[in-house]
């Protein structure tokens, strides 16, 4: 957590031009000081919600979305940057119910972002866009355990941070080099076979 946790204030002060907007890790980077940091930066966290051992959250559902009455999910709708707002709808099957006139259950539901910023991302959690932006964490995922297995990037053994990242930059070097020379042979074998 505090490697992840430096890593995201150096960033915010050696390179304030880059334009970082999600940061995505898995749920082992679920802590708060994190996501204020990512907030700091004005960006958003795309993290797996990590319960440690909390209580069920009441009249929300298990992507913190609100709940109506009878415990239907409201849908997430969209998300407001100017009031950091996320917005829910109504769920479909409140348009029958009884209820749906009373007060009980409303229309729309706007939740601050900063109310929890753990349980608030923007993109909702839960949502088709949250799922699609976590996905991309796992194609990067990949890539550093390929690194480590086949590139011994795990066995680094000096005494120096220098020549550690001299190796770690060679190694990610002929990883990228690599890479595209697969791509580049595998585009002329299939304009030959076309």
């Amino acid at each position: 957590m505090r490697k992840l946790l430096f890593l995201l204030k150096g960033v915010a002060e050696r390179f304030p031009v880059l334009n970082i907007t999600k940061v995505m890790a898995d749920a082992g980077y679920d802590y708060n000081p994190i996501y204020e940091q990512i907030h700091r930066m004005k960006a958003d966290g795309i993290i797996a919600y990590n319960k440690r051992n909390e209580a069920p959250a009441i009249g929300v559902d298990k992507h913190f979305a609100p709940t109506c009455v009878r415990e239907h999910s409201y849908r997430y709708d969209s998300y407001d940057k100017k009031y950091e707002t996320l917005k829910y709808t109504r769920p479909k099957e409140c348009r029958e119910c009884p209820l749906a006139h009373d007060t009980l259950c409303q229309k729309i539901i706007k939740i601050k972002k900063t109310k929890d910023l753990r349980r608030y991302p923007a993109p909702a959690r839960g949502s088709k866009a949250w799922k699609e932006l976590y996905k991309e964490r796992t194609s990067v995922e990949r890539v550093n355990a390929y690194l480590k297995e086949y590139f011994q990037l795990n066995n680094i053994r000096y005494r120096s941070g220098e020549l550690a990242r001299v190796l770690t930059d060679l190694i990610c070097l002929l990883f990228n080099a690599s890479k595209i020379a697969v791509d580049r042979i595998n585009t002329k074998l299939n304009c030959k076979a076309a």
